[in-house]
């Protein structure tokens, strides 16, 4: 889930967030939401490589809204837009949004319940956006994440997805993109478009679960690939903590194989949440583009609608030997 769609459902889960009420002959209906995010990000990166141009202090921001409606009480038709002028070594945080500072749509489709399936179906579906299965408990909100090849979420476009979820436990999905089926010279299922398939299979218990994610792209207009990913959550009962492991490869049609490993603790330290991960990326046959990371990080609710976010991250370039290293802080709102 992207980290704006995890701001917003956030009040909501909590019964924070009161349907919009207006008047009918003005605006939303009683049961449409509108919410919104925010994200203040502030820090300096000290750039490895050769030049260490980017060391300055300086400041980005993002945000996003949410529109949702329902008209049965079951089902819901789901509105994303957001922006952000994210540049520089900060780009690479989780919380990062590129533009212009004009709000644009990303994210636009419609879920209803068949039976004991969800179906998903609309003209801007993300790659990531129908995911069952949970491969990591982490919070991936500061700068490293697991799966980044087989959720990458880069590819958008017409899709519809179904998932299940199984009173025993057992989840899975399986959602299909059409990349150019918005363009009326390309269309859906062209042999000159792009389409990726994804399949997730899991199991959520209590305290602990896994999954497993398969994701390819055909390659009729690009670069082709094939993905295979899992990994595994755990919560011991005798710890205010969760550890995840999760491992990802990728077989690009062109270019090298390559493959991350992901680690990430969640740990409740006093009024707040301690967080560590690390992960390894590897490709094969060059060690100028292997990769390692580590961060620690120190979120701090503020009230239920203001969070705190400090941290400390380090990527080495093995090209170079150089590290990215960064100290970064971070205030979310959400409303």
């Amino acid at each position: 889930m992207k980290l704006f769609q995890r701001l917003l459902v956030a009040p909501a889960a909590l019964g924070l967030m009161a349907p919009v009420a207006v008047n009918a002959d003005t605006a939303f209906s009683s049961t449409t939401s509108l919410s919104g995010g925010a994200v203040f990000t502030i820090g300096s990166v000290a750039d490895g490589g050769t030049s260490d141009t980017e060391e300055e202090l300086y400041m980005q921001y993002g945000y996003g809204l949410d529109v949702t409606s329902s008209f049965t009480g079951e089902d819901m038709l789901y509105m994303g837009m957001e922006t952000g002028n994210a540049s520089g070594p900060l780009a690479s945080m989780d919380s990062s949004v590129g533009g212009t500072g004009a709000i644009t749509l990303h994210s636009l489709f419609y879920s209803f319940p068949v039976g004991d399936l969800e179906v998903t179906a609309g003209p801007l579906l993300d790659q990531d956006d129908v995911v069952a299965a949970t491969t990591s408990a982490y919070s991936d909100a500061f700068r490293l994440g697991s799966m980044p090849y087989s959720l990458a979420g880069n590819e958008t476009g017409p899709g519809v997805g179904v998932a299940y979820s199984g009173d025993n436990g057992f989840v899975g999905s399986v959602s299909f993109v059409s990349v150019g089926g918005s363009d009326s010279t390309v269309g859906i299922g062209a042999d000159d478009g792009d389409d990726v398939s994804t399949f997730t299979l899991g199991y959520d218990g209590d305290g602990f679960g896994g999954g497993l994610v398969l994701a390819t792209n055909d390659g009729e207009a690009g670069e082709g690939y094939d993905t295979f990913g899992g990994g595994i959550y755990y919560s011991p009962e005798s710890l205010d903590a969760t550890f995840s492991v999760a491992y990802d490869t990728t077989d690009p049609e062109t270019g090298a194989d390559a493959t991350d490993l992901f680690v990430g603790v969640d740990y409740e330290v006093g009024p707040g949440t301690l967080s560590a991960a690390y992960n390894s990326t590897d490709v094969d046959g060059s060690d100028s583009l292997d990769s390692t990371g580590f961060e620690v990080s120190y979120t701090y609710g503020l009230n239920d609608y203001v969070s705190l976010t400090a941290g400390f991250f380090t990527v080495e370039d093995t090209s170079t030997g150089d590290d990215d290293t960064g100290v970064v802080a971070e205030t979310y709102f959400s409303f």
